[in-house]
């Protein structure tokens, strides 16, 4: 998790500093992308998978950056709340969606 914890932080600072200079120049690029702690957590039903990712949807709303999930611009609560484009395909990963267990309509 860390190595793609580090992957990851790389190309977003890259991407934030290319694409939206003016924003980039007003944070301090030395703060990390990813919260430090992380523990492992097997997902081992849809319904778990369904918990944890209403549970990242309300981060932003526990932060008190927006008041509903849905209002976060960077997330996917839009799409699963009100069906609304994020601007990426929404779909499981490649093997679970023929998993019987997992693979219902998201």
């Amino acid at each position: 998790m860390n190595k793609w914890k580090e992957l990851t932080s790389k190309t977003l600072k890259s991407v934030l500093r290319e694409r939206f200079a003016n924003y980039w120049s007003q944070i301090d690029s030395s703060e990390p992308i990813w919260q430090s702690r992380y523990y492992g957590f097997n997902i081992w039903s849809r319904s778990k998978v369904e918990e944890k990712r209403d549970d990242m949807h309300l981060n932003p709303v526990r932060a008190g950056l927006v008041q509903r999930a849905n209002h976060w611009p960077w997330s996917s609560a839009r799409w699963y709340l009100e069906r609304q484009s994020v601007g990426l395909p929404i779909r499981w990963p490649p093997g679970l969606e023929h998993d019987d267990q997992f693979a219902t309509d998201l």
